[in-house]
């Protein structure tokens, strides 16, 4: 833990939480889900289905026809959000409150593993003042999506996942200590053991804002979400300018959204899981398919996967991590000869040049900028203008269920590209030099619940 006394970068701070009565929700697996943007659409509707107060009806409503501005799923979402406060269904914290959250997990390896952090409100800033690092581009779409719900609902209702730094562990560990009698317990759909205390005392509420303010704060899920409430900040500042401020229960005449909620997680734990997102591509010419191990030769060896079955998968998968050590690693699938590939680059470590890009050193080393760069838009020409400028990537998260796709024939692709998973020292390199990785370069698992604590953004 930082010294007491020690300058803090961040501001965090309790608030008063909205959460499940449990007398009239006693079930609360039945009404938590996954984020918004890891759910497909079949997953939508299931959760919609699974109960009518999952919280999925807040966060990601289904569309209808005939909507529109006056009838639509925001408009819907913050009309159902008055109706279980005002039916009792969810209740406000008595107190402000930072809440304590154990998640125990399986690894996709089979391991066991245990991640702890805490959900709070975190004061928002501009990302040049180096206080909270983005690590991710982000695409306009989901932001402007985002920016409806809160403006209808005026509520968090998923925290931003960010990371902090503490190789001691002594927050957690503090925080674990005393803790007491859990609020709520649940385990979810994958598996996962949701365990949550909520920490009130002032006393011990301050002590662990004061802990977490103390460092930088990294983003590891949520880019749009954070961005999102910039603008949803810059907004309503823009509209109430001039006018009275006081009465806010927040610190320093803020105003509640000048926060955010948050879910905070150390960076330094061993038992944080980001794993790799795949790229399947499809039309492709058929001469830029046969002819790819011909096309990367220049900057790869292009080495065979011996074996057969699931053991020639997990053989790729190993020889990616042996070759990734010092140099840019890759996995490749040819579904029409069935054929597993390794692609280990040449050089080692930065394999593109700094005279190609002006990026740091850091950037130009990760495998999803080579990726990018050399494999996608040099090899096969998957840019403006180029021989298969209209071919299409599908990304897919997780590495069991790319190949559960393969095995099933439903990969629908004509190669997929496998990478190796982004370090946690990478992430925090390219965000300390100022810059972004390339969208999709990480998958932070677990995602947080949505459904386990809501934030009102008018109190």
């Amino acid at each position: 833990m930082p010294p007491a006394g020690s300058k803090r970068l961040t501001e965090i701070i309790p608030f008063r939480g909205l959460r499940y009565n449990q007398q009239l929700v006693p079930d609360l697996s039945a009404v938590v889900s996954p984020p918004y943007d890891i759910i497909g659409p079949r997953a939508q509707l299931h959760f919609h289905e699974k109960h009518p107060d999952n919280a999925i009806h807040l966060d990601f409503g289904l569309a209808f026809p005939g909507d529109g501005d006056s009838e639509n799923r925001y408009t819907r979402a913050a009309a159902l959000l008055q109706q279980w406060l005002a039916g009792d269904i969810l209740r406000p914290e008595p107190r402000p409150a930072i809440y304590f959250l154990r998640e125990e997990y399986q690894t996709p390896g089979g391991a066991q593993a245990v991640r702890e952090g805490f959900i709070c409100a975190v004061r928002l800033a501009d990302f040049s003042e180096g206080r909270i690092l983005p690590h991710e581009q982000t695409a306009p779409g989901p932001k402007e999506d985002r920016l409806r719900l809160i403006e209808a609902t005026e509520a968090n209702l998923s925290p931003i996942f960010l990371l902090y730094s503490d190789p001691e562990n002594a927050v957690a560990r503090q925080a674990a200590e005393s803790g007491g009698t859990p609020a709520l317990s649940l385990t979810d759909e994958a598996g996962t053991r949701h365990t949550l205390w909520v920490l009130d005392e002032p006393e011990e509420a301050e002590a662990l804002s004061d802990a977490l303010s103390r460092g930088t704060l990294l983003i590891a899920d949520g880019h749009h979400r954070y961005e999102t409430m910039l603008a949803y900040r810059d907004q309503r500042r823009a509209a109430e300018a001039g006018s009275d401020r006081s009465g806010s229960e927040h610190p320093g005449g803020s105003r509640p959204y000048d926060f955010t909620m948050a879910y905070l997680a150390n960076m330094d734990s061993d038992s944080r899981s980001v794993l790799p997102i795949h790229r399947f591509v499809s039309r492709l010419s058929a001469a830029t398919v046969g002819g790819v191990a011909e096309l990367l030769g220049e900057h790869f060896e292009v080495l065979d996967v011996p074996g057969a079955g699931q053991a020639r998968q997990q053989q790729m998968i190993e020889m990616m991590a042996a070759h990734g050590r010092e140099r840019n690693a890759f996995g490749m699938y040819l579904p029409a000869s069935d054929d597993f590939r390794v692609l280990a680059a040449r050089r080692p470590r930065p394999l593109l040049a700094a005279d190609d890009d002006p990026h740091s050193a850091a950037y130009r080393s990760l495998d999803v900028t080579v990726l990018d760069r050399i494999i996608l838009a040099g090899a096969l020409g998957i840019r403006p203008g180029g021989a298969n400028a209209d071919a299409r990537i599908r990304f897919v998260e997780r590495t069991e269920a790319a190949f559960r796709q393969i095995d099933a024939g439903e990969a629908g692709a004509q190669i997929a590209i496998f990478v190796n998973p982004t370090s946690m020292e990478e992430i925090r390199d390219v965000a300390e030099a100022g810059e972004k990785m390339p969208r999709k370069s990480t998958y932070f698992y677990p995602k947080p619940l949505t459904g386990l604590v809501f934030r009102s953004l008018k109190f």
